[in-house]
């Protein structure tokens, strides 16, 4: 396997490194240790997969996450970095290394070298961060039910009721074509909670609906809020009961094929307002 070494000379000082992060070259270095950024190659990869001698059992899922980001140029250079301990085992990075090699491409990334070999002990033990947490963070989202929202809608393209989230791309995707959507509809119920009504399936139905009709949806919405007034044969009543659990169904799915069950519900009685019903 071959190793970079990093020269003190390239380590960050108070004249080259950017911004208000300065003072590094007062600080003690760790002897052995060293990383770098490269343009990480399949080829590459794939040698390193051969210092995978124990590790935690390999999810094609994390994996096929991974290849879905690479192909459709999400991938970024980050702090997660490839890491090998001192006797050149790999310690982290199997996913990246074999979504490297699986999608056949070039990445940028980050391998350190000569880590103790306990520090696998510590190795993806903290919490990680949601695409929410990404995209709130970048100043894309206000609130998490945007990408709740944006997840649901993404799951019909992909075809996937649970299991394995939407790729990245696509989430971010349905967030960019529904926006405008997205956004009205949650003004309009609230960022705060209600029991049944702030359902991500529902309200991800409901933007399609204000795509349709802005002004029908707004009605139905403000029906479904309180359910006030409302004929028992009316659309919004009868969705409002399943929605708050007082006409479940002995037959009703759970999980996520619930949640695509509590969508397709949506949509009818949302066509059934939108015609007259």
């Amino acid at each position: 396997m071959q190793t970079a070494t990093i020269h003190p000379a390239q380590l960050p000082t108070r004249t080259n490194l950017p911004g208000a992060l300065t003072g590094l070259d007062c600080l003690e270095t760790i002897p052995g240790i060293s990383s770098v950024a490269v343009q990480l190659t399949p080829e590459m990869a794939r040698r390193m997969l051969e210092r995978n001698l124990r590790n935690r059992k390999l999810s094609e899922q994390v994996v096929d996450k991974y290849v879905e980001e690479i192909r459709n140029d999400e991938w970024r250079l980050t702090p997660a970095a490839v890491g090998f301990d001192c006797e050149g085992r790999l310690v982290d990075g199997q996913h990246r290394l074999t979504a490297i090699v699986k999608s056949r491409r070039t990445v940028p990334m980050i391998v350190t070298t000569g880590l103790p070999a306990a520090a696998q002990e510590k190795v993806d033990r903290q919490r990680r961060r949601s695409l929410f947490d990404a995209l709130y963070l970048s100043g894309q989202v206000r609130n998490r039910k945007w990408v709740e929202i944006a997840t649901c809608l993404a799951r019909r393209v992909v075809a996937s009721n649970s299991g394995t989230a939407p790729p990245d791309s696509v989430v971010k995707l349905a967030l960019e074509t529904h926006r405008e959507a997205i956004e009205a509809v949650t003004d309009q119920m609230g960022e705060k909670s209600v029991k049944g009504i702030s359902q991500a399936s529902f309200l991800a139905a409901a933007v399609l609906y204000h795509e349709v009709d802005s002004d029908k949806c707004r009605e139905f919405l403000a029906a479904i809020r309180t359910g006030a007034g409302l004929a028992l044969d009316h659309p919004a009543l009868r969705l409002r009961k399943l929605l708050m659990g007082e006409s479940l169904l002995h037959s009703m799915p759970r999980g996520g094929a619930n949640q695509s069950y509590i969508f397709r519900r949506s949509i009818y009685a949302m066509q059934a307002h939108l015609e007259g019903g």
